[in-house]
C-alpha cells in the first residue's frame, strides 16, 4: 500500500474515492517537533505552561506536543459547539466555564488541531485574555487556506492545507476516523453522508 492510500476504520484499505491522505504520519511528527521547538524557545523552561486544548479534535495533537516540551505542563480542556447544520458564520458557543481555568498570571498555550474560519480560536482567545494570563499564545497544527478567516493569525502553525473537510489524527466526521495516524481529506460530501 502506498503512502497516499488510506485505511478504512476496520483496518482494510479504504475505497480510493473515500479518503485521500493530505498529511502523512511522518510529516505530522515533523510538524509536532518543529512546533514544540518553537514553543520551547518562547516559554521559559522553569515556568509552568498551561496548555488549553480544544475538544475533541486536539487530543492527539495535544498529547504529542506536550510530550516534547521541557517545561512543567498543566493541561486544561474546553469544548465548543456550533448549532447542528449551522453555517460557517454562526456563533461559536463555549460549553465549559472558562473562568474556572487557572490561567490568571500564567503562561497559556491555546492549542487546536485545525483552524477553519478562526472563529473558535478567536472566541476562546478573547475569553482567556479576559482572565489575565501573563502570556497567551495560540498553536494550530493545520490552517485551512481561507479568505474569510477572522482574528489574528495563530502564533504557531504546522502546515497550511486546502479548505477541504479533513479527518484523522484526532479529527472526525460523525465521531469516526479520529484514530487514523495521518490527516486525510474526506472526499465524499460529509453533509450528505
Amino acid at each position: 500500500m502506498s503512502e497516499g492510500d488510506a485505511m478504512a476504520e476496520d483496518g482494510r484499505p479504504a475505497r480510493q474515492e473515500r479518503l485521500r491522505v493530505l498529511v502523512s504520519e511522518a510529516a505530522l511528527a515533523r510538524h509536532v517537533d518543529v512546533l514544540a521547538s518553537a514553543i520551547t524557545r518562547d516559554v521559559p523552561a522553569t515556568e509552568t505552561l498551561v496548555v488549553v486544548g480544544v475538544l475533541k479534535g486536539s487530543l492527539v495533537f495535544l498529547a504529542d506536543v506536550i510530550r516534547r516540551l521541557p517545561m512543567p505542563i498543566e493541561v486544561e480542556l474546553v469544548e465548543t459547539k456550533r448549532a447542528a447544520g449551522a453555517d460557517r458564520h454562526e456563533p461559536v458557543r463555549v460549553l465549559d466555564d472558562l473562568e474556572a481555568l487557572p490561567v490568571a498570571g500564567r503562561n497559556v498555550l491555546l492549542l487546536d488541531c485545525v483552524l477553519n474560519s478562526g472563529r473558535t480560536l478567536e472566541v476562546l482567545r478573547s475569553g482567556l485574555w479576559a482572565l489575565g494570563p501573563a502570556s497567551l499564545r495560540t498553536c494550530v497544527l493545520l490552517r485551512k487556506a481561507r479568505r474569510d478567516a477572522v482574528g489574528p493569525p495563530p502564533d504557531y502553525v504546522g502546515q497550511e492545507i486546502p479548505d477541504t473537510f479533513v479527518v484523522g489524527y484526532g479529527l472526525d466526521h460523525a465521531n469516526r476516523w479520529r484514530h487514523l495516524p495521518y490527516v486525510a481529506e474526506l472526499l465524499e460530501d460529509p453533509v450528505r453522508e
